[in-house]
């Protein structure tokens, strides 16, 4: 429980952005619980009390609809009380606690409690529910106003900018830890299953979890652009292929949505740039992603690619729908965050994507505009003049073989067994034979004898982290000591990813782990081309 504080000034109180979401008594079934959340989208946790209304646990909906579908069938959790399974030790803060004071204080004792929700209470009686989202939208406007009060508050603005990038932090490694587990499994479930009923169950479980982990990629995003971190990470692309990632990503949704989704390039098929693949794909996304959740009958999305001066291609992209428009009186305030149009707040989302995009495009040194059409709908395009550089060699080998024909070995080092499952369960499915360890120690032990041909490994590890294997096992004159070595983290930040490889890291793979990105990291390190192995079962 956290003490009460008094009310200052410009600090929003957890009572100001805990909706009151009535609860429910212990003794009522799942089957009741079902239906509060087919009929309340919005709501994302309930709150169980006593008859004095004193909360005595919390049910999470993503967490509760996994089990009733997946894991014990609806059958058998529709007639048992909540009191069987709901969470009994909820986090709960009395409603005047500052929302900067409960988010320093939760950060410290148990962060990843945050994915639950938590209960907002007066006087020790129940009074809403709160969400990691609401504690993000209401930091972020509390730090607008701070910023406003006067020149006096800069450094008060500072540091609050400063703990929300460390919350949000902390908070994307306790997110990514279990989210890696959960999505990472489905889709090797999704692609193993021979039991199409089950199919459906999956898509939901992969994405959700995905619409969870674009939240957060977003709200890390808007963090580090504000404290002049976003960076970028350039390599040799294929202009042309940015488009074919957006159709595979999102042509299976759009026949699911009753949409058109049309793809159009415009330039040479040869055309490389120097750019950062991620961040532009990730522009890509969200723009058609903001597009389908608007259009009626189609998206179109069109890139164009032409000779710019100094050396440089001018890469010019249009995502356009044929929805509502955007109001005339939001066009000056669609890309700041959380600015939506009453449509928008409608059909969800948290007002972070476009935000996002013009932080990207503008790191790049380019602009990002938007435009209603005639014919009805909204266009929205960027455009950024990249490097022209040649295309790699090919090669003609496969991930799951060296280029003799022989399996690689993989050394996969994680302290966590989940995760360990997953990444034995992906190389199996490129083709590859593996080797588990728990710590970072048994890692640098498990290489002298140079059997592994790549390793995978942990960052936060018991007995030695994975940088700290990384340099022993670098520093040794072992067969072993030259094996490539991928990072497999939940901390995103590139400033991170950077420090792994001046640590002798080969490359990194965030978590939640896709197997189309291990797989290409994969590639990367034995420079072999972004394709997948004839070993992979899908």
């Amino acid at each position: 429980m956290f003490a009460p504080l008094n009310r200052r000034l410009l600090m929003t109180l957890l009572l100001d952005i805990a909706p009151f979401i009535p609860p429910v008594g212990p003794d009522v079934t799942g089957a009741y619980i079902y239906r509060r959340f087919e009929v309340e989208p919005d709501t994302m946790a309930i709150a169980v009390v006593d008859e004095a209304g004193r909360p005595v646990g919390i049910i999470e909906r993503n967490a509760f609809l996994v089990r009733m579908a997946a894991q014990y069938g609806h059958a058998l959790w529709s007639k048992r009380p909540v009191s069987a399974w709901m969470k009994t030790d909820p986090v709960i803060a009395d409603g005047d606690v500052t929302v900067a004071e409960f988010c320093g204080r939760v950060m410290e004792e148990s962060p990843s409690e945050l994915l639950h929700g938590f209960i907002v209470t007066c006087g020790g009686r129940y009074a809403g529910v709160g969400s990691m989202l609401a504690l993000l939208q209401a930091s972020a406007a509390q730090t607008a106003r701070l910023a406003e009060a006067a020149e006096a508050s800069s450094r008060r603005a500072n540091e609050a900018l400063a703990a929300r990038g460390r919350f949000l932090a902390v908070m994307s490694h306790e997110i990514r830890t279990p989210l890696n587990g959960v999505l990472a499994v489905a889709e090797i479930v999704r692609r193993k299953t021979r039991e199409p009923e089950l199919v459906p169950f999956l898509d939901t479980i992969v994405d959700s979890g995905g619409v969870l982990l674009r939240l957060l990629n977003d709200a890390l995003d808007l963090s580090r652009a504000e404290q002049s971190g976003l960076e970028l990470d350039e390599e040799p692309l294929s202009a042309a292929r940015l488009l074919d990632d957006v159709a595979d990503l999102w042509s299976p949704q759009a026949e699911l949505s009753g949409l058109a989704l049309r793809v159009a390039y415009d330039g040479p098929a040869e055309a490389w740039v120097l750019g950062d693949r991620v961040r532009l794909r990730q522009v890509l996304n969200n723009l058609v992603g903001n597009a389908m959740k608007f259009a009626s009958r189609t998206v179109d999305v069109r890139l164009s690619v032409g000779p710019a001066d100094g050396g440089c291609l001018r890469l010019a992209a249009e995502v356009a729908d044929d929805g509502p428009g955007v109001p005339a009186d939001r066009m000056e305030t669609i890309f700041q965050p959380f600015q939506q149009t009453e449509e928008g707040v409608r059909r969800g989302g948290a007002g972070l994507g476009l935000a996002v995009c013009q932080q990207i495009v503008e790191r790049m040194g380019g602009h990002i505009r938007v435009r209603n059409r005639s014919a009805g709908g909204a266009a929205f395009s960027f455009e950024a003049h990249l490097f022209e550089v040649p295309a790699p060699a090919e090669s003609a080998s496969h991930a799951g073989d060296t280029g003799g024909g022989q399996r690689l070995h993989v050394l996969i080092a994680d302290d966590n067994a989940t995760n360990r499952l997953v990444a034995r369960s992906l190389v199996e499915m490129f083709g590859c034979t593996s080797e588990e360890v728990a710590d970072g120690a048994a890692a640098v032990e498990a290489t002298r004898g140079g059997r592994f041909d790549l390793v995978l490994m942990d960052i936060n590890m018991p007995v030695m982290n994975g940088v700290e294997a990384t340099r022993q096992i670098r520093a040794g004159a072992s067969p072993g000591s030259q094996a490539p070595i991928l990072a497999l983290t939940a901390n995103a930040d590139p400033a991170d990813a950077s420090f792994y490889r001046a640590s002798g890291m080969n490359g990194v793979v965030e978590k939640p782990i896709k197997p189309e990105r291990l797989l290409a990291a994969i590639n990367a390190v034995f420079e072999l081309p972004q394709a997948e192995p004839v070993a992979v079962s899908a």
